[in-house]
């Protein structure tokens, strides 16, 4: 039985891989939720006595605060700080690479134009200070949990009320329970390294939202269209991770969103 550090265990990844690994395994989870100053206080009292630390927070790209971004790599530096022993596991973004129509694998480029795509390189180049590090270059994830922007999205869809998503970032979407899947293999079998963990399907997040409000309802889309201003592809390929641990992305066309809404327990 291992003991398990996770931050920011309501989000949708963390979330779920504690549902999934819970009973094999001693697992923490630590929460933002009374704010990122509590919360860095909070990891800075804990013990060095776990085996994995995941840094599961994130402060998404479409956030329109600098300083809260750059907490992206701000509180991995506090884990390294912190934690002198156990392995640590960064939950990265695709949004590392540069932009371009090619699909990105684990050695393409990683010049991000984004100021969050930044944030996240910096933060994988702080977990590589570590002797022992895995990093996940994951795509935009979904599924059951407790709050992020799938929640948000299926909130709106329930009220019937308008909602702005970003339409000029292509993303992979990926099922938390893929993804969970895909870390708990890759965090016992890498003792170095970085992989892409993402669905194959690339879109949008207001063509995501979209996808979501037409399964559920038969009439025109509320959502409304956002830009950060630049066109950028960020389509990744998850093929080593499917050829590593044997993973078979769900699709989008498979999920009953009907049957989807926040996880209670049940």
């Amino acid at each position: 039985m291992s003991k398990i550090l996770i931050l920011d265990g309501d989000e949708s990844f963390g979330f779920r891989f504690a549902k999934d690994y819970g009973d094999a395994n001693k697992i923490q989870s630590l929460f933002p939720l009374k704010g990122i100053e509590k919360f860095a206080e909070s990891l800075m009292e804990l013990h060095d006595d776990y085996d994995f630390i995941i840094n599961n927070f994130d402060i998404p790209f479409y956030s329109k605060n600098k300083n809260y971004i750059e907490m992206n790599y701000g509180i991995q530096g506090l884990i390294n700080e912190k934690f002198q022993n156990g392995k640590k596991i960064l939950l990265s973004n695709q949004l590392v690479y540069s932009s371009s129509s090619a699909i990105k694998n684990e050695e393409s480029a990683t010049i991000p134009e984004t100021e969050y795509g930044k944030a996240k390189l910096k933060a994988e180049e702080l977990a590589k200070g570590n002797e022992h590090y895995l990093i996940i270059r994951r795509g935009m994830t979904y599924g059951k949990c407790t709050y992020n922007i799938y929640t948000d999205i299926l909130a709106a869809i329930r009220s019937k009320m308008p909602i702005k998503l970003n339409n000029d970032i292509i993303i992979n979407p990926v099922l938390n329970s893929d993804l969970s899947i895909g870390v708990y293999k890759a965090m016992r079998d890498m003792d170095r390294g970085i992989i892409n963990i993402a669905g194959e399907e690339t879109m949008t997040l207001y063509e995501f939202g979209r996808k979501l409000y037409y399964s559920i309802r038969d009439e025109p889309c509320p959502f409304i269209k956002s830009y950060l201003g630049q066109n950028l592809d960020y389509s990744i390929d998850s093929s080593r991770a499917e050829k590593l641990y044997g993973l078979n992305f769900t699709g989008l066309e498979v999920v009953d969103f009907m049957d989807f809404q926040t996880y209670k327990g049940n």
